[in-house]
């Protein structure tokens, strides 16, 4: 299998292409109901502002995932404000590519190219959120990551050897 990923904000191709299947991500999280994402139409007026951010942030790292070259999904790494940890703020395999390994091997891709302290932040009611977040981080860390649940979110901590990132 093939999977790579690119920097979003080298392309303009890519950066439309993540605006396009934006939706279907927020569409997706919008079905727990659990208040913690917007409906889909909610943010309409502020969708375009809200995502020209991962892409003028310094910050912001945003990636397309590609399989075989063809774009399946994106992912932002962040650091937030004051934190010593990045964060996989946003990841999303369309639905036609799961299940064949490819989030998983862009995950590992992503934190390999990273490196050091991680947190990733779940709902609580996504359950195959949770489990493949589960299964990815026990298999990267040996088992070694911390697990809390706080206000209807999960929030995974762990660490990833090799160079850690710092900030650009």
């Amino acid at each position: 299998m093939s999977v790579t990923l690119r920097d979003a904000r080298n392309s303009s191709d890519d950066r439309e292409w993540i605006r396009a299947i934006y939706r279907d991500y927020l569409s997706e999280l919008s079905v727990s109901k659990s208040g913690l994402f917007p409906a889909l139409g909610e943010w309409d007026a502020r969708e375009s502002e809200f995502l020209a951010g991962w892409f003028s942030d310094h910050a912001s790292h945003p990636f397309v995932i590609l399989s075989h070259g063809v774009r399946v999904g994106f992912a932002l790494v962040t650091r937030p404000p004051g934190s010593t940890r990045l964060r996989l703020s946003e990841f999303f395999v369309a639905s036609a590519a799961r299940r064949r390994g490819i989030g998983r091997s862009a995950a590992l891709l992503l934190f390999n190219r990273f490196g050091g302290a991680w947190e990733i932040v779940e709902d609580e009611q996504n359950r195959a959120a949770l489990a493949f977040w589960r299964s990815v981080i026990a298999t990267l860390t040996e088992g070694r990551y911390r697990e809390t649940r706080s206000a209807g979110e999960v929030r995974h901590v762990f660490e990833v050897a090799g160079r850690p990132h710092t900030a650009s």
